[in-house]
C-alpha cells in the first residue's frame, strides 16, 4: 500500500482545468481529477507554511497550536520561529503526528523536498527519510524573509537569475524524478511526502512556455527566476503584472507536466499494490489581486487561502465525482489514517453538546466517507486566522474577514491595562484573550445592529455602519470568487453575525489548558439560516 501526497506550496486552484481554468495547459491534471475525487471548497487554516505543515501532520487547526500555553498576544509567526528555534512542539503533539502513527505500525516513511527549512521543521522528524533535491547552499534560509517592498506604480524589479531551457531541467522535474525512482523501488507500506516550492519562489520555467501566454501588444514575459515580493499602494496595472502572471502559469504547467510521469508510474504500481494520491497546496499564490504580489503577508482572500485538493485511488474511488462540502487543508491527516486503516480520533470530543450550540469541526476530520457518498457535508463553517490581526470565516453563502486588532483597539487596550506606552506594539505585552475578543470582536455592535435592523436596514446610524465596514469585509459566496464586491454596509446584521461567531470562536480557546487536551470540534452556536445559504436565505 502507498500514500503519495504532492503538496506544491503556491499553486492556485483557479490556475487548474479540473477549477474551470481554460487558458492554462493542465491535461494530466485533468486526468487525475477525472480518475479522482474533487473538493471545491479546501481552505487552508493559517497562511504561515510552518504553522499550516504543523497542521497537515497533527490534523490539529493552526489556531489551536498558537493558543495553547500561549497567550493571545502571541502569533502564529513567532509561535512557529520559536518551535524552529528550540525544536520543542507542545506536549503530545508528535504523538498526534499521522507520520509517527504510520511509522509504529512499520510504514516506511519518506519526506521529499528542495527547502532546507521544511526537512529541518521539527514535526519533520517524524519521517525515517529525508531527502534534500535540488537544493543548494546559496538558497539557504527561508524564502519569507526576503525584504518585502511597498510600491506605488510601476515599480522596477530587476529580473535574476535563468530559466531552464527545457523544462526537464527544471528543479520541479529533478524532485519529481527522485519521487518516481523512490516509489518504483520501494516495496511495502509507505509515506512518500513531495513538497514542493517553485510555484512560490523560483519560476524557473523555460521562456518558451512562458511565450505561449505571450500575445501580440503584451510585454515581455518575466525573464528571471526570482519571484518578486510587493505590495501596491494603490490598484496594480493588470497589463504590468501580466508578465509575472505568464512566468506563474508556465511553472504550472511544467508540474502538469511532471504528474504524467507520475500518474504513468502509479499506474503500473496499481498492479501490485493500492494506492491513494492526494495532490493539493500548502497555500495559494498573489499574483497582484487585492495590491499583493507573491507574499503570504497577503490579506486572507481566496487567492491565498483557496487551494485544490484532488484525492485519487488506484481502484478509482469517488472517480469523476466532486464535492462542495467545506475542507480544511488538514483534513489530510484524518484521511490519510483512515487509508491506511489507522485510528482517524483526533482530538474528537466525547463532551455532551450544550443546549443552543453545535460541534463544529476544526480539527481534521476524515474526508472518506465524503468520496464514499456517505457524507455530504463536513463543517458548516471554516476559520482561517493570519496569527494577529484578521481572521476569515467561510460559510456556504459568505466569506467574512475580520478586523481584530489596530491602533484604536490598543490605545484601548492600554487604558483598561494601565499601559506606560502608545502605540499598538508598545502595548501589545499587556493583551489577553478577554482584552482582544471584547475589544476587536465587538460583539456589542453585533448585537445593537442586529437590534436596530430589526426595523430596516435605514434605522443604523452612518457611525455604525463604518464601524461595521472598519471591523468587517464581507463578500457573497460563492458568486463572487474573486471577493471583489465588499458588501458590509449593505448587509449590516450579516456583518455583526460575523463579529459574534468571531468573538465566540476566540473564546472557545480559554478553556483549553493545552494541546493535548484540545478537541478537534468546538460547541458553537448554530449559525443563522442566512449565514449558512447567503442572499438567497
Amino acid at each position: 500500500m502507498k500514500i503519495i501526497v504532492i503538496e506544491a506550496d503556491g499553486l492556485r486552484a483557479e490556475f487548474l482545468g479540473p477549477y474551470g481554468n481554460d487558458w492554462v495547459e493542465t491535461p494530466s491534471l485533468n486526468r487525475i481529477a477525472a480518475s479522482g475525487f474533487v473538493f471545491d471548497h479546501c481552505l487552508i487554516g493559517s497562511p504561515h507554511r510552518g504553522a499550516q505543515t504543523a497542521a497537515l501532520w497533527t490534523g490539529l487547526h493552526p489556531a489551536q497550536m498558537a493558543f495553547t500555553q500561549w497567550r493571545i498576544r502571541d502569533s502564529l509567526s513567532s509561535r512557529i520561529e520559536e518551535i524552529a528555534r528550540t525544536g520543542i512542539f507542545q506536549e503530545g503533539a508528535t504523538e498526534r503526528c499521522v507520520v509517527s502513527s504510520l511509522r509504529e505500525r512499520g510504514w516506511k516513511t519518506v519526506l521529499i523536498s528542495p527547502e532546507r527549512s521544511v526537512l529541518t521543521h521539527p514535526l519533520a522528524q517524524s519521517f525515517e527519510e529525508h531527502r534534500l533535491i535540488g537544493g543548494t547552499s546559496d538558497e539557504a534560509g527561508d524564502p519569507e524573509r526576503i525584504s518585502l517592498r511597498v510600491v506605488r506604480g510601476e515599480p522596477e524589479v530587476i529580473p535574476l537569475g535563468r530559466p531552464a531551457e527545457d523544462w526537464a531541467e527544471t528543479r520541479t522535474a529533478l524532485v519529481f524524478s527522485e519521487l518516481c525512482e523512490t516509489l518504483s523501488q520501494m516495496e511495502g507500506a509507505a509515506l512518500v511526502w513531495c513538497h514542493l516550492s517553485d510555484l512560490r519562489n523560483r519560476w524557473d520555467a523555460p521562456l518558451a512556455m512562458r511565450m505561449g501566454h505571450h500575445e501580440e501588444g503584451d510585454p515581455e514575459p518575466w525573464p528571471g527566476t526570482n519571484v518578486p515580493r510587493l505590495r501596491f499602494r494603490g490598484e496594480a496595472d493588470p497589463d504590468w503584472l501580466l508578465p509575472f502572471v505568464s512566468a506563474y502559469a508556465a511553472q504550472v504547467e511544467v508540474l502538469d507536466l511532471c504528474l504524467a510521469g507520475l500518474w504513468s508510474t502509479l499506474e503500473d504500481i496499481a498492479s501490485r499494490e493500492p494506492w491513494m494520491l492526494v495532490i493539493t497546496s500548502a497555500r495559494g499564490m498573489p499574483l497582484g489581486e487585492h495590491g499583493w504580489l507573491g507574499t503570504w503577508h497577503a490579506p486572507l482572500h481566496a487567492e491565498l487561502l483557496h487551494i485544490p485538493l484532488i484525492i485519487a485511488f488506484s481502484d478509482g474511488a469517488g472517480q469523476s465525482e466532486r464535492s462542495q462540502a467545506l475542507v480544511y487543508l488538514h483534513d489530510l491527516a484524518a484521511s490519510i489514517l483512515s487509508f491506511s486503516g489507522g485510528d482517524t480520533s483526533i482530538g474528537q470530543s466525547d463532551l455532551a453538546i450544550p443546549p443552543n450550540k453545535t460541534w463544529v469541526a476544526i480539527g481534521g476530520e476524515d474526508l472518506l466517507p465524503v468520496i464514499r457518498g456517505e457524507l455530504d457535508q463536513v463543517r458548516d463553517r471554516l476559520f482561517v486566522w493570519d496569527g494577529h490581526r484578521t481572521l476569515a470565516v467561510r460559510t456556504r453563502g459568505w466569506f467574512a474577514q475580520v478586523r481584530l486588532v489596530g491602533q484604536e483597539d490598543a490605545e484601548e487596550i492600554a487604558e483598561s491595562c494601565n499601559g506606560t506606552e502608545d502605540g499598538e506594539e508598545a502595548v501589545s505585552e499587556h493583551w489577553t484573550a478577554q482584552d482582544l475578543t471584547v475589544v476587536s470582536a465587538r460583539a456589542d455592535l453585533a448585537n445593537l445592529v442586529k437590534m436596530r435592523t430589526q426595523e430596516g436596514e435605514d434605522s443604523l446610524s452612518d457611525w455604525e455602519i463604518e464601524e461595521l465596514r472598519r471591523r468587517v469585509r464581507l463578500f457573497v459566496k460563492p458568486d463572487d470568487r474573486w471577493e471583489v464586491n465588499e458588501v458590509a454596509d449593505r448587509c449590516p446584521q450579516i456583518a455583526g453575525e460575523f463579529l459574534k461567531i468571531t468573538a465566540e470562536f476566540l473564546y472557545s480557546f480559554q478553556s483549553l489548558a493545552d494541546v493535548s487536551e484540545q478537541n478537534a470540534r468546538l460547541a458553537m452556536s448554530v449559525l443563522p439560516n442566512e449565514l449558512v445559504r447567503g442572499p438567497e436565505a
